[in-house]
């Protein structure tokens, strides 16, 4: 199987991603800067003289580990869950996690939902419900709040929408209502269906009736209008062939090589949304996350990679570059240390895992790291550099 430098096999078509391989070189030289005396993580320096602030404490929970539980919160509103239920999934994890802990992190959460090319309406539809059923708890209200806000926002943010469309048809009978007339008039997004759910019990009612389900609550029946896309998408997408997804890889390549990685990725989305197992898909939409700076998205994409192929040391190689990105110098080493144990000669994360390894004040380590990418390539000048570096370390 081709790497993703190369593209896809199917039609030998050798397509380069210059600006993903500029990311996969420039991050780390432009992330360590030695003249730098403010960065406070080098050789151990800390500009708090050993106090940790509220930002160091908060961030002390991962994010990837918050964007864990909040999908199990989500997954237990769209199942049911009440008020008594979400008050005790919030309280076991208090303290470590706090009200204060989760705000922060729905702001950050929110920037990569609303970056990010997938419609996310399943999420959406649930922090509605979180926001719905958490307005009657004094404590939790603000998390709600903000969730629904969030929620609101992703429904509202495309126009033309094929959930509304098919909604739409599924109304559109030769009896139509004044309030069906209503959705077919002036409903262009998923949020305007919200709106109309909020404030029309009528026309609440007879989607409720249409859908099959018994109750006029506005999130549940915004979960079930989407969930219920969602089966006719998969059914579209078992009749897929692999020339086309092949195809919508191939167009992903071409609008990379344009530098319109947004839309590069949102073809790859489509791949996947067919075949989870395509390697290439998922390597390839971590790079151009990585490349966007959103890394945690890009660290996602490239777990997916190796979950496939535990030896794919490319993606690894590019996890490690996103992890140093994040200032996590130890996993990111850990990462490279996965790309040696299959190719030991790879120059990239030798010389990565070396500057790593300065951050980390490790200076024996990171020397013996450049000292291997020069026995390997004698003309490596940015490990002669880092070797010069780390001899003017030791001599202050």
């Amino acid at each position: 199987m081709s790497n993703i430098y190369l593209g896809i096999a199917v039609n030998a078509k050798k397509v380069m991603i210059k600006k993903l391989q500029q990311w996969l070189k420039q991050i780390p030289i432009q992330a360590y800067d030695p003249l730098n005396d403010e960065d406070e993580n080098h050789h151990g320096n800390n500009s708090n003289n050993g106090k940790t602030s509220p930002q160091k404490t908060m961030s002390s929970v991962k994010d990837n580990d918050l964007e864990f539980l909040f999908h199990q919160l989500l997954q237990g509103v769209a199942n049911g869950w009440q008020e008594n239920r979400i008050e005790q999934f919030f309280e076991k994890l208090t303290p470590r996690i706090t009200v204060e802990i989760w705000l922060d992190w729905l702001q950050r959460y929110r920037n990569q939902l609303m970056a990010s090319p997938a419609p996310h309406y399943h999420f959406a539809a649930r922090m509605i419900i979180l926001g719905e059923v958490t307005a009657s708890l004094p404590f939790l209200r603000p998390v709600g709040d903000l969730a629904y806000e969030i929620g609101t926002e992703l429904l509202n943010r495309r126009e033309n929408n094929p959930i509304v469309e098919s909604l739409r048809s599924r109304l559109n009978t030769e009896n139509e209502t004044e309030t069906e007339n209503e959705l077919t008039e002036s409903a262009s997004s998923l949020g305007d269906v919200l709106s109309l759910l909020q404030n029309n019990p009528e026309f609440a009612e007879n989607t409720a009736k249409e859908l099959g389900i018994n109750t006029v609550d506005p999130g549940m029946i915004m979960e079930k209008i989407v969930q219920e896309t969602e089966l006719e998408s998969s059914h579209f997408q078992e009749s897929v062939s692999p020339e086309t997804v092949n195809d919508l890889f191939n167009l992903g390549l071409e609008k990379a090589e344009l530098g319109d990685l947004e839309e590069a990725i949102a073809f790859w989305d489509q791949v996947l949304s067919v075949d989870e197992q395509f390697i290439q898909a998922w390597h390839n939409r971590g790079s151009a996350l990585a490349y966007l700076n959103r890394f945690e998205e890009a660290i996602h994409s490239f777990d997916r990679a190796i979950a496939i192929n535990v030896n794919d040391y490319h993606s690894w190689n590019n996890r490690g570059n996103a992890l140093y990105s994040l200032g996590k110098w130890k996993e990111a080493i850990i990462s490279w240390d996965r790309v040696l144990g299959v190719q030991p000669n790879f120059l990239s994360a030798l010389y990565h895992k070396g500057l790593a390894l300065e951050k980390l004040d490790l200076i024996a380590d990171a020397v013996a790291c450049y000292e291997k990418c020069i026995s390997i390539d004698r003309h490596h000048s940015l490990s002669q550099k880092a070797l010069d570096r780390c001899q003017n370390l030791k001599g202050r």
